[in-house]
């Protein structure tokens, strides 16, 4: 309310102003300026003088000019603010607040209706959900120096998390990108909205220039985020020398050197931590860090002598013996290549950790001995380490996980990887029996500690067996989650639903038969003596029907919920059912489910019904766009994925405009500052084989990630699916970022010890393709060598990597690199007869290699002993047979195999060779 005044003549004009603005407040949407009037007012002083005129029509006119002029009249209208005519400053302080809450002239009416009763930061959300970004960027402008800014500029950044693919939508049907892309100059406040908004400079042809690179708001911003978001975009635009030298202006030396990581400037790395690693006291923390940095710049540089070094520096016995700086000493040299020197370390700090990297070294024979349980005493004594194991964790009470009980999961684990079943079984079952509880505040069974070191084993399978509680025939909720995880498309709420609907078609199974059963029908697997033909239909008829009438409360005007959830649509597919897959899906849409709709659609596309496809995906974003702001961000990223699937149609049925629009509106969404939805949509993307569009979404996150963020596993993440994508087409390129994932993880408490084995191995492996495809012979005999110093038994190398290596002219060293895995696979099965896969594994590689017949022979005999029902193993036997000659054998056993499993067409298809005379 403007306030009264003491004389006649300010009481009228205020009144006359009051009465005025609360009829253009109802009326502001259908309100309308003469052209003429506007082109007579556009003089500013002469605006602020028509705002005291004694003509009402006037006054309105000039107010109603201004207001809708905010870029042109807001210095003009700040200043008539402060103007001592009251009739002049309360029309120009109204103008304002109007700018505050984001309210034009131009407004619709509803969008009008919804900022009367709003807050100014709410207000600025409501305008965002409206699609008007020209008024939320007026707001924001005019919230400058007001309490509410912050609040402000906090609640935009939040929105633009949650719904930037929507916001992209609107702001393209209302060619309102410009405003859109302003809002975020005006409030972006992390290294992810600073990427968001250089991105979509760079799709809107805005050439950036040092002046615009970063965004105005940054001048707000505190110096060590402004310096690290300055180098990470110079990054992003591919400028590695600029961003190297911002870099190092900016005084911050873990910024420096990660951006010299990226920009693979390795030997001025290795020259600057050995200096430094030598200045520093022999033994304390700083020197055995700095060499730790020294080997893995010394070795990307290519730099032998210094990289010798600095492993004689880790290794040395003088050097820190903190527990953060051990870590730091044998994952740097575990990742390297250097086994048996991280193991010199790790043996004596954590025997466990020492047992988990040897497996993955392939030197199950240490890992067993440094356990302390000498490979040759395995039958004699496991009975009593088992007992042992079990009184040492009575002993130490709930506190914690005894030792001895951690290194026996190991044993387990390790028995698992080695053939020797039987034992880790009887290991497993005598653990899960025990009723010993352990931990302070959440109190695990000793079975959730077997559940969860079975998840990373081949046998998996035994989950659902052990996870039943033999003493009352229940599965903790632990349990549970543990089982889903190893089963397709599974959370503990969708075991329960199964269980649930076996329950109704058979009231008298046991709760451990129903657990069972549901895992495996979960799994594809028909249990036995389920009647497809009766009981599909009761279960199908179960899982839909509605929820109680309690579950249903609120519900009005909603879908009605079922039990059932996509996992159970899933189920059903795998099982053959597809009648009830297509009838759960129907179910669940009709319900309302968001997620169910989709996938109707997807299915559609699938099977060529592009238009009902078109108009599901239509629904599927309607539904999700009309959503409240504070709707789920999983939600959007399933819209995104809905804008890929009319991409899809449109290309499919040639309309190229139509699908060049919305590749380009797919590139602005995926612009989004929320890493997650990009993530999501990248991994979507390369599901669909929509490669190259899924490698620009994850190169984009690169920079952001490895700048952005102190979390190693979130890296790690977008490098890999990076890789995974992008390792046909770039070789080279997913082999560096992989490479610099592997490097941050050395820092990370996230992995466990065997991943600085395996992960290194990805590098080699896509290091080799590149040199392989390139012709760089020696730059692949080096990859081969870093390779099987990691993993010596490395079966993907053989199988794969030779045969392309022969193709290309590299044949005596895929001939040597062959020889070097028999002759250390020979050695193992030596030690481990019973390990038939790795048997079976080294007898086939030789086969297709077509080298060492006679000893690749003997290999796959002692698989088939050691599981004769395998067909597999006894077709790796026959095409050994076949290949040196003993036609008649082979095809004799390659018949039996196609008998026992006729749905493999490679069986058929050999039957049909071997028959060939």
């Amino acid at each position: 309310m403007i306030r009264t005044l003491s004389s006649a003549r300010s009481n009228q004009r205020t009144n006359r102003l009051e009465v005025g603005v609360r009829a253009w407040v109802t009326l502001m949407a259908c309100f309308c300026v003469d052209a003429s009037v506007a082109t007579a007012q556009s003089d500013a002083g002469q605006a602020v003088d028509d705002l005291s005129k004694e003509d009402y029509s006037v006054r309105q006119n000039a107010t109603i000019q201004m207001w809708k002029d905010h870029e042109g009249s807001r210095e003009v209208v700040q200043q008539a603010a402060r103007n001592p005519d009251p009739e002049i400053s309360g029309r120009a302080q109204w103008i304002l607040r109007q700018w505050r809450r984001g309210a034009l002239p131009d407004m619709p009416p509803e969008v009008s209706r919804l900022l009367q009763g709003s807050d100014q930061p709410a207000a600025v959300e409501r305008l965002l959900e409206a699609g008007q970004f020209l008024a939320a960027v007026v707001a924001v402008e005019e919230s400058a120096g007001t309490v509410d800014r912050e609040s402000i500029q906090r609640r935009v950044n939040a929105s633009l998390n949650r719904r930037f693919p929507i916001y992209i939508h609107q702001a393209m049907q209302s060619e309102s990108l410009p405003h859109l892309l302003n809002l975020l100059d005006l409030v972006a406040d992390s290294a992810e909205t600073a990427a968001c908004r250089l991105e979509m400079m760079r799709l809107m042809s805005i050439p950036i220039t040092d002046d615009n690179r970063l965004p105005a708001s940054a001048a707000n911003w505190p110096i060590g985020l402004r310096d690290s978001v300055s180098v990470m975009l110079l990054v992003k635009l591919g400028q590695y020398d600029e961003a190297v030298a911002a870099a190092r202006s900016s005084g911050d030396e873990s910024l420096l050197t990660t951006c010299m990581m990226v920009a693979s400037k390795w030997r001025e790395i290795a020259d600057a931590e050995s200096e430094l690693a030598q200045k520093e006291k022999i033994g304390s923390a700083e020197h055995s860090l700095h060499w730790c940095r020294t080997l893995a710049a010394a070795d990307r540089a290519g730099d032998p002598i210094l990289f010798d070094e600095a492993v004689k520096q880790i290794v040395a016995p003088e050097a820190c013996e903190l527990p953060m700086v051990i870590d730091m000493r044998w994952k740097s040299l575990a990742s390297h290549g250097r086994t048996a020197q991280a193991l010199s370390i790790l043996d004596g700090h954590s025997p466990e950790d020492a047992a988990s990297l040897s497996m993955d070294a392939s030197d199950f024979k240490h890992a067993l001995d440094v356990m302390g349980y000498p490979i040759d005493r395995i039958d004699i004594d496991y009975v009593d380490w088992i007992a042992n194991a079990l009184k040492s964790q009575h002993d130490a009470g709930q506190q914690r996980l005894a030792p001895e009980m951690r290194r026996l999961l190991v044993l387990m684990q390790c028995l698992i990887s080695v053939g020797r079943d039987d034992t880790a079984w009887v290991i497993a079952k005598q653990l899960c029996e025990s009723d010993q509880r352990i931990g302070v505040q959440t109190q695990h069974r000793l079975r959730e500690y077997v559940l969860t070191s079975l998840t990373t084993t081949k046998r998996t399978d035994w989950i659902p067996v052990l996870a039943v509680d033999p003493s009352d025939r229940s599965v903790s909720p632990d349990s549970l989650e543990i089982t889903a995880g190893v089963l397709p498309d599974a959370d503990g709420t969708t075991i329960e639903i199964v269980m649930d609907s076996l329950e109704r078609i058979d009231p008298t199974s046991t709760v451990d038969q129903r657990f069972l059963e549901a895992c495996q029908l979960l799994e594809g697997i028909v249990p036995q003596g389920f009647d497809a033909q009766v009981d599909f239909d009761k279960f199908f008829d179960s899982v839909t029907r509605p929820l109680s009438t309690t579950a249903m409360r609120g519900l009005r005007g909603r879908g009605i919920p079922i039990q059932a959830n996509l996992n159970i649509a899933l189920m059903f597919s795998r099982l053959g059912q597809t009648q009830h897959a297509s009838g759960c899906l129907r179910k669940l849409a009709e319900s309302g489910d968001t997620a169910a709709l989709f996938r109707m659609g997807e299915q559609a596309l699938d099977s060529g019904r592009t238009e009902i496809a078109s108009q599901l995906f239509d629904l599927v974003y309607r539904k999700i766009q009309s959503q409240s702001r504070i709707g789920g961000i999983d939600d959007v990223a399933l819209a995104l994925k809905a804008v890929v699937g009319k991409w899809t149609i449109a290309r499919r049925s040639g309309d190229k405009e139509a699908a060049a629009q919305l590749e380009h509106e797919l590139q602005l969404a995926l612009c989004t500052p929320y890493s997650q939805t990009r993530n999501t949509l990248a991994s979507y993307l390369t599901e669909r084989e929509e490669n190259d569009l899924a490698i620009q979404t994850y190169r984009s996150l690169l920079p952001i990630k490895i700048f952005g963020s102190n979390d190693s596993i979130d890296f790690y993440s977008v490098a890999r699916g990076f890789a995974l994508a992008a390792r046909d087409a770039f070789p080279d390129e997913s082999a560096r970022w992989f490479d610099l994932a592997v490097l941050r993880s050395i820092e990370s408490d996230g992995f466990r010890a065997g991943a600085f084995v395996t992960l290194p191995v990805y590098v080699c492996r896509w290091a080799i393709e590149a040199a392989v495809a390139s012709g760089n012979h020696d730059v692949a005999a080096k990859q081969i060598d870093r390779l099987l110093s990691l993993d010596p038994l490395d079966i993907d190398l053989a199988e794969r990597l030779l045969p392309t290596m022969r193709e290309a002219g590299m044949t005596d060293l895929a001939d040597q690199t062959l020889d070097r895995v028999m002759d250390r696979g020979i050695e193992y099965s030596k030690n481990f007869p019973m390990d038939a896969m790795m048997a079976n594994n080294l007898a086939w590689v030789a086969a297709m290699n077509k080298r060492r017949l006679s000893e690749a022979r003997e290999l796959s005999e002692a698989a088939v002993r050691v599981e004769p029902d395998s067909a597999i193993y006894r077709d790796t036997l026959a095409e050994i047979l076949f290949l040196v000659g003993e036609k008649d054998q082979a095809l004799k056993i390659e018949t039996g195999c196609l008998l026992d499993d006729p749905g493999q067409w490679h069986l058929h298809e050999q039957v049909k060779r071997f028959s060939v005379r």
